[in-house]
């Protein structure tokens, strides 16, 4: 058979996509086809990738962005094929799959659909097909089953091959479906013919963070979409019910199981926004197991599944109910049990007595901090240092306080990425893992010891504690809490359980290591910072002009505990001693007006340069500008300075830093005549007034900074300290000995060894 195919590619905003999927249509080995591209009035560089194709593809340009019905629209107007194929530009076909269509085509089918390999935005498989579960596509009369049970077993948008006649029928689709318009075909086109199922992967799905319908997380929001959407569907089938002058039955709405579970989900994770108001968990975990037993055709075992399933999501408490949600519908999530078995019965037949000072040693890091990639410097450097380093972190983080959304960067190739769904996102003390996620990553990763980043009275450090203690693996918290708190009794417990747990606390400063001890830990605690800085991307500027004004400057956020104001009063003592300086300001916060009346106030305005807020990228060409950096903190009733990473990333630029007596500042800066007494706009003058009239001691400062960074501070230099630490738990056989010790670093005493 020889007929046209029409491939009709939908894109919005989808550029870095779009090649693969228009390349994926050109390149079939069945040649007799067209195809079309929409391009749904794209913000991004869409534009230009469809025409780089010259005619191999028919563009079609929307002015406004009109949704998906809008597009199928648009490319069907214009479009020849007896066999149509509508293929979202986020995904791709398969080399051969337009001659397998063909292959079983007939004129009179309605349509022919098949499974989609599931890939994730770098075309790495996630290791299942939809539909998931492995049941076979519906095939033969399907509008009879779809009338019964109220949908069947079919596949998203790019699955389906469609003959034009039937699509002829329903066609322009109104602007009611322009979200939905794939599955407005996909419930009516089986009215107009026989559906033929092809069981196997023709074409992929990809998985995203910027998916229409797919799940990447499991959101309230996802869910009330899906609930709504699937009203529209019953609307449809009833009116097609109507012209074909059939009654649907009675409990029609609760014959889906699919429909029922998203009706659940939807109530669990936002009950306040549910499409349905009249849904209640207990008669939606009645109607589930109904359907599940009544209208599926599951074998037994896993219906019994399926309706513990349903008991579990609908009666327990959410953190635990988001768990068996997450096992349901992002199966990739899903632990592999037969895989850690096999890993677990072949660690233990090659199991050998290791030498830990020859062999490379394996460590699991656990924090929500490196989810952004610029924080992973610290493990790409114990990794170039000979580990293997594996990271568990969440898929997302929301830091709220920021009002900021990340979601997990990849930069390195050297670390093992275990991304895990985490419950009570941005909230530090409150959030942990999914346990599934946690077990995949010590059972797959197998390490020698575990670094949790967490503070220790965290539910994150309570569940790594567990799991280290039933895995039999020592364990390493650190944490940045400095200041003494009123913790619930439930605090306290979770607290001396991860201290009973712990091999060794890292403190981020050295308040903190002597919290830790007061708190009663008796093992050994070690002083460092979370992270080093990269002294490759933080470097002395190349032949430094001299600044024709002394240029002091600040790199943070403009809120009062940061002390912007005392730095601000100390330009006016500078000014009475008719000094050539100026003030700049890199950054933006909620005191920047009163900051700026501050400056008017003290006649220092004109003296001070506001530059606003600074990317991580361009802060190290900020600093090279700079003559000194300030770091002027002052403590307040919740909060007092931990570290001061912008110490050490000035430090690593080649230029002296002058910080206050605010928390940790003092110990990071390390040179008493460098530190002032918080708050004291005086001080900060005097130091100020002679690192800019001395050039002697102005070039010791600075030397002084480069020396300190690259002794203490630089990535390598943590991961070396870290490695012995571990060595150092890994390597003694009399663990009382260990125990006992009182082996404490102070930071303190690493800097006064430096001057």
């Amino acid at each position: 058979m020889s007929v046209l195919v029409s491939i009709i590619i939908n894109n919005y905003n989808y550029e870095r996509f779009l090649p693969e999927a228009i390349d994926s249509a050109i390149d079939q080995t069945y040649q007799k086809t067209e195809v079309i591209v929409v391009d749904d009035c794209s913000t991004d560089n869409s534009r230009d990738v469809i025409a780089s194709y010259c005619d191999k593809v028919i563009p079609i340009y929307h002015q406004e962005n009109g949704k998906q019905a809008a597009a199928f629209n648009s490319g069907f107007a214009i479009s020849k094929g007896e066999i149509i194929i509508f293929l979202d530009a986020d995904d791709y076909l398969l080399p051969n799959a337009v001659e397998k269509i063909v292959s079983v085509w007939k004129p009179s089918l309605a349509k022919v659909h098949y499974r989609l390999q599931v890939v994730d935005s770098n075309r790495e498989s996630l290791g299942f097909s939809y539909p998931q579960g492995g049941k076979p596509l519906s095939s033969g009369e399907v509008w009879r089953f779809i009338l019964e049970k109220g949908g069947y077993q079919s596949v998203a948008t790019s699955g389906n091959a469609l003959n034009r006649k039937a699509l002829e029928e329903v066609f322009p689709i109104s602007d009611e479906y322009k979200l939905t318009a794939d599955d407005y075909l996909s419930m009516l086109i089986p009215f107009y013919g026989e559906v033929v199922a092809i069981n196997e992967p023709l074409a992929a799905y990809r998985i995203h963070t910027s998916n229409q319908w797919a799940l990447a997380t499991v959101t309230g929001d996802r869910f009330h979409r899906f609930v709504r959407h699937d009203l529209q569907n019953h609307q449809i089938l009833e009116q097609k019910a109507n012209e074909l002058g059939i009654e649907l039955p009675k409990d029609f709405e609760q014959r889906s199981i699919g429909r029922l579970w998203a009706r659940m989900v939807s109530l669990r994770l936002d009950p306040q926004n549910r499409p349905r108001p009249s849904d209640k968990a207990l008669p939606l975990i009645y109607m589930s197991i109904r359907s599940v037993w009544k209208y599926t055709d599951h074998i037994w075992y896993k219906k019994v599944i399926f309706s513990l399933w349903c008991l579990w999501v609908g009666l327990l408490p959410l953190p635990l109910a988001k768990i068996g949600i997450t096992w349901l519908y992002l199966p990739h999530q899903r632990p592999k049990p037969i895989d850690w078995v096999r890993q677990i019965l072949q660690k233990k037949e090659n199991s050998k007595q290791i030498d830990s000072k020859s062999s490379a040693l394996r460590v699991l890091f656990v924090s929500h901090t490196y989810i952004v990639g610029v924080n992973q410097g610290k493990l790409d450097a114990v990794a170039a240092a000979g580990a293997e380093v594996g990271l568990l972190v969440p898929k997302q983080w929301n830091a709220s306080q920021w009002n900021k959304y990340h979601e997990l960067e990849q930069p390195y190739s050297q670390i093992n990425y275990y991304p895990a769904q985490m419950y009570f996102t941005g909230r530090a003390g409150a959030c942990f893992y999914s346990p599934l996620g946690v077990l995949k990553a010590i059972i797959d990763f197998r390490p020698d010891i575990i670094q949790v980043e967490h503070e220790v009275f965290s539910l994150a450090a309570l569940e790594l504690s567990f799991c280290a203690r039933l895995f039999n693996k020592p364990v390493v918290f650190f944490g940045w809490e400095n200041m003494e708190r009123q913790l619930s009794t439930f605090r306290q417990w979770i607290r001396k359980y991860v201290f009973d747990t712990a091999k060794l606390i890292i403190a981020g400063n050295c308040e903190g290591a002597e919290l830790v001890k007061k708190w009663g830990y008796q093992k050994p605690v070690e002083v460092m910072p979370q992270m080093g800085v990269d002294t490759e991307f933080f470097t002395p500027a190349e032949n430094k002009q001299v600044n024709s004004e002394f240029c002091i400057g600040f790199v943070g956020r403009l809120s009062y505990h940061k002390g912007i104001d005392t730095l601000i009063a100390a330009a006016k003592f500078l000014n009475h001693q008719n000094l050539n300086f100026r003030i700049i300001l890199c950054g933006s916060g909620p005191d920047e007006a009163k900051l700026r009346e501050e400056a008017q106030k003290l006649a220092v305005d004109e003296l001070v340069t506001w530059l606003g807020g600074v990317s991580h990228e361009e802060v190290p060409r900020e600093m090279q500008k700079l003559d000194v950096l300030v770091l002027p903190s002052r403590s307040v009733e919740t909060w007092k300075e931990q570290f001061g990473h912008v110490i050490i990333e000035a430090m690593a630029t080649g230029i002296p830093v002058v910080g206050s007596t605010c928390g940790e500042i003092p110990n990071v800066v390390g040179r008493s005549e460098l530190v002032f007494t918080e708050g004291n706009a005086e001080e900060l003058a005097a130091i100020l007034s002679r690192l800019i009239s001395d050039n002697a001691w102005y070039s010791e400062a600075a030397q002084y900074s480069l020396d300190r960074v690259h002794q203490n501070y630089s990535h390598e230099r943590i991961a070396e300290r870290l490695i012995d630490w571990w060595r150092d738990i890994l390597d003694r056989k009399d663990k009382s000995t260990y125990l006992g010790s009182s082996k404490f670093h102070s930071q303190a005493a690493l800097l006064n060894s430096s001057k």
